[in-house]
């Protein structure tokens, strides 16, 4: 098991925090208790993971965090480190992150932060202080290679700072059923059966760049059409799905709870972003499934995608770039195929869930073992 290879002579006893939880998260808490961490994980009480993680021997409690600064929670969370004697207490999200720094001052145990997304945190700012510039703070880990340069460019030490994939397993995928979803899909929104389905999933304010995919489909041939999936929050996106030239060819879902089964129906996945990317939860769930992605060199994303293998990179807010990699694909249907296929490999060999707990492991072992 991974306690073997360290000198730690107990296993690490961390607790683990999140909001509702992500598949990514319940299973990496899962992952690191069969690898030998005495892992106890904390989640929001309306969260749906309880129940799994009873059925997979995870000591479980709920945490409901107010704010930032949710004081009585911090101190009952200080109890629990210090009557069950954590060594490590880890925070999935903001409120998590804020609220173990504040119950852990005087205290021996360490505390270590996510960090999903780039930008936002600025030495200028006071309340990073409560956060990402507490030196309270042991470790972050990093969900991309850019968000760590992001931190160490804002002000963060470098030794504090390590890059951990956030992980997903294939077969959470194979259920979705991606050529069955498409005809669902295609009799919902009433798309032509040999149309080509380009898609966006995200909440779709200015930053994510939608408004850069309708604007490429104004040039795309009249068989092409879009799928926007998420809240449309940018204000531009219907007035330019409004377009004569795309009567008819795009398509808004709205908020869907089934959002990762509609990414398996596209023939081609986006992701024009202008900022912040971590590592983009839809790109994967794309990549997932064999579909492959147009993105911008935005964050996180160039991390995610082999240029030309598993699908294309295009500079921020190049319109031209991005209109001519969707229509390469668009007219090349086994370039599609064989970037898909690509693009599930590198799933499993880039980031497959194994990796990530194997890595979180490893770091708890080696905060103890310093």
């Amino acid at each position: 098991m991974v306690r073997d290879r360290h000198k730690s002579e107990h296993p690490p006893k961390a607790l683990i925090a999140a909001g509702g939880g992500h598949i990514t998260e319940v299973e990496m808490i899962k992952g690191l208790r069969e690898a030998g961490v005495d892992a106890h994980a904390a989640f929001e009480s309306s969260s749906p993971h309880h129940e799994a993680f009873a059925r997979a021997g995870v000591p479980t409690r709920t945490l409901d965090l107010k704010n930032n600064a949710d004081f009585a929670k911090a101190r009952q969370i200080r109890g629990w480190i210090k009557d069950e004697g954590f060594d490590i207490v880890h925070g999935l999200a903001n409120r998590q992150v804020a609220n173990f720094i504040w119950a852990s001052y005087g205290l021996p145990n360490k505390v270590i932060a996510y960090r999903g997304a780039v930008g936002h945190v600025s030495r200028w700012d006071p309340t990073c202080y409560i956060k990402w510039l507490n030196p309270r703070i042991d470790r972050i880990i990093c969900v991309s290679q850019a968000v760590e340069r992001d931190l160490a460019d804002s002000g963060v030490r470098a030794d504090k700072l390590v890059t951990i994939y956030k992980g997903h397993d294939l077969s959470w995928y194979d259920a979705l059923d991606g050529r069955a979803a498409r005809a669902e899909v295609n009799e919902e929104f009433s798309i032509p059966e040999r149309a080509t389905l380009i898609g966006i999933a995200a909440n779709m304010r200015p930053v994510k760049g939608a408004d850069l995919l309708l604007n490429a489909m104004l040039e795309l041939p009249d068989d092409v059409h879009a799928l926007l999936i998420g809240e449309a929050r940018d204000p531009q996106l219907k007035t330019l799905a409004a377009d004569e030239r795309l009567e008819g060819r795009v398509h808004f879902t709205g908020f869907r709870p089934d959002a990762p089964r509609l990414i398996g129906a596209l023939d081609i996945n986006t992701a024009p972003s202008r900022g912040r990317e971590g590592l983009t939860k839809t790109v994967i769930e794309g990549m997932a499934q064999g579909i492959p992605a147009v993105v911008s060199t935005a964050g996180g994303l160039p991390e995610m995608i082999r240029d030309g293998e598993t699908g294309y990179v295009v500079p921020i807010d190049d319109l031209t770039a991005l209109r001519e990699r969707i229509a390469a694909l668009v007219q090349d249907p086994a370039a599609r195929v064989r970037m898909g296929r690509n693009a599930r490999a590198d799933i499993r060999r880039r980031f497959d869930i194994s990796a990530t707990i194997r890595q979180t492991a490893d770091l708890y072992h080696a905060l103890l073992d310093a």
